[in-house]
């Protein structure tokens, strides 16, 4: 059995009982950063000396036969960095190689930065897409031009480093829209913001938005002098 298994993003606290259960329980871990995981652990008080660690990164695809075998014959835990494995995260590798080699396996709910971002929107998200990281160069203005076009709100994690090149691109795109900005969710200096291009422009010039850390962005074509189409549209369905 694979027990994916949500790890803090920022809070400590943000881990369940469960989870913490299947960590004393399992002889076998799958973590994008042992490291962390060990680092973890042990602020929970969980010994790990007499557990086996498999690393696995984007980078060790080879390796998912290797590990399948060994999860046909033992309990594992799957954890990512931080956060949920599986949501934007090589861990999804593995859980569709599960899939496939019907291999059992069950996903435990818990942190993860996006669905708070989400909730925290200014703006209409029963209906809403998600796209993990905006392309770095190829597609990443037809990506925007997209969800600017689209009926419905789009999310994704974007770096730090390229929040001024997403600004520039809204703008040269003629974005009227609003946009939702979460940052450092579920830690001490968390942030979630809603407005228009300009007031997040302003933001950002004072820093009363600082430029550090990932954001999680959302972008809803509509302003708020728009009628509220999707929520509105189909709140009797």
């Amino acid at each position: 059995m694979l027990y994916v298994i949500p790890t803090p993003i920022g809070n400590i606290e943000d881990i369940t009982i469960r989870g913490l259960r299947h960590f004393r329980e399992v002889p076998l871990i799958i973590s994008e950063n042992t490291f962390t995981t060990k680092k973890l652990l042990k602020l929970h008080n969980i010994t790990y000396d007499d557990k086996k660690f498999i690393k696995f990164t984007s980078h060790d695809h080879k390796s998912i036969q290797y590990i399948g075998e060994l999860l046909k014959h033992n309990d594992w835990a799957l954890v990512s960095e931080a956060g949920t494995p599986g949501l934007s995260d090589p861990g999804k590798l593995l859980i569709i190689h599960c899939q496939e080699q019907q291999i059992w396996y069950t996903i435990l709910p818990g942190a993860t930065a996006l669905i708070p971002a989400v909730i925290a929107a200014g703006f209409p998200t029963t209906h809403r897409l998600f796209q993990w990281f905006l392309p770095h160069k190829k597609w990443r203005e037809k990506t925007l031009q997209t969800a600017i076009m689209s009926d419905f709100a789009t999310f994704f994690y974007e770096s730090v480093h390229r929040i001024p090149k997403l600004i520039e691109q809204l703008e040269k795109l003629n974005f009227m829209g609003k946009i939702s900005l979460s940052r450092e969710v579920s830690k001490h200096f968390e942030q979630n913001i809603t407005g228009d291009l300009s007031t997040l422009q302003s933001l950002i010039k004072n820093w009363d938005i600082p430029m550090k850390w990932e954001f999680v962005i959302g972008i809803y074509p509509y302003s708020d002098n728009d009628k509220t189409k999707m929520d509105d549209d189909h709140s009797s369905d």
